[in-house]
């Protein structure tokens, strides 16, 4: 166990921001100073901290030493925003890598900065999550597999081996994506969703198997 906390500041303060803030207090490796949000008043108090105010202030919070790592708690309906952000902050502030205590990540898994691991994941050998992905409780990413940097993986997603997905994308609740096969960028797919070939366009893919809403 580490012998310090990281001082963890979090961008929105809204349920999902509340839901990081939540798990992160509870791991005892983060200390939550407070959120960040454009649409709440400088001060305002939420369950799990208050707002130290709008997001053109957080470069000049952590050169004041108020927090040390940030991490995003923008949700899946707005994927560009939380690409935007993130590519606007990283060179100048350090984002955190929370992976809960309850998660299996092997030592081989290769992880970018920003993102967050919940309870229930298995993360499989030479796995990847490139920066800013977000996975929800029971997620499995099996061997050799990459899922693409602000990508959002909602609960009980299943990518088999050698599995691509690209940039954006929303794996719907439930999706099981079958192994060697691509999703491009922007991809989404609907709860319970079987991808069981490449997706190379950009859209909304649902049932089973998956196939692409006009």
């Amino acid at each position: 166990m580490l012998s310090f906390m990281i001082r963890l500041a979090i961008i929105g303060a809204g349920a999902l921001g509340q839901q990081i803030a939540q798990h992160a207090r509870q791991s005892r490796l983060f200390e939550v100073t407070g959120f960040f949000d454009d649409t709440r008043a400088i001060g305002e108090a939420t369950q799990e901290g208050a707002v130290l105010g709008p997001l053109p202030a957080i470069a000049q919070h952590h050169h004041a030493g108020a927090f040390d790592e940030l991490l995003l708690g923008i949700g899946y309906h707005h994927l560009a925003a939380r690409e935007r952000i993130f590519e606007e902050l990283a060179p100048h502030v350090p984002f955190a890598r929370f992976i809960h205590p309850a998660a299996c990540v092997d030592s081989s898994v290769r992880l970018g900065p920003g993102i967050f691991v919940s309870a229930g994941c298995i993360l499989d050998l030479n796995a990847e999550l490139a920066a800013n992905v977000f996975l929800y409780p029971g997620c499995v990413i099996a061997h050799d597999s990459l899922i693409g940097a602000h990508s959002f993986l909602a609960p009980a997603v299943r990518v088999a081996g050698r599995v691509r997905v690209g940039r954006r994308c929303f794996l719907g609740i439930g999706t099981t994506v079958v192994d060697d096969v691509s999703l491009a960028d922007d991809v989404s797919t609907g709860a319970g969703a079987v991808v069981v070939c490449d997706l190379p366009d950009a859209g909304t893919y649902v049932g089973v198997p998956a196939r692409r809403l006009r």
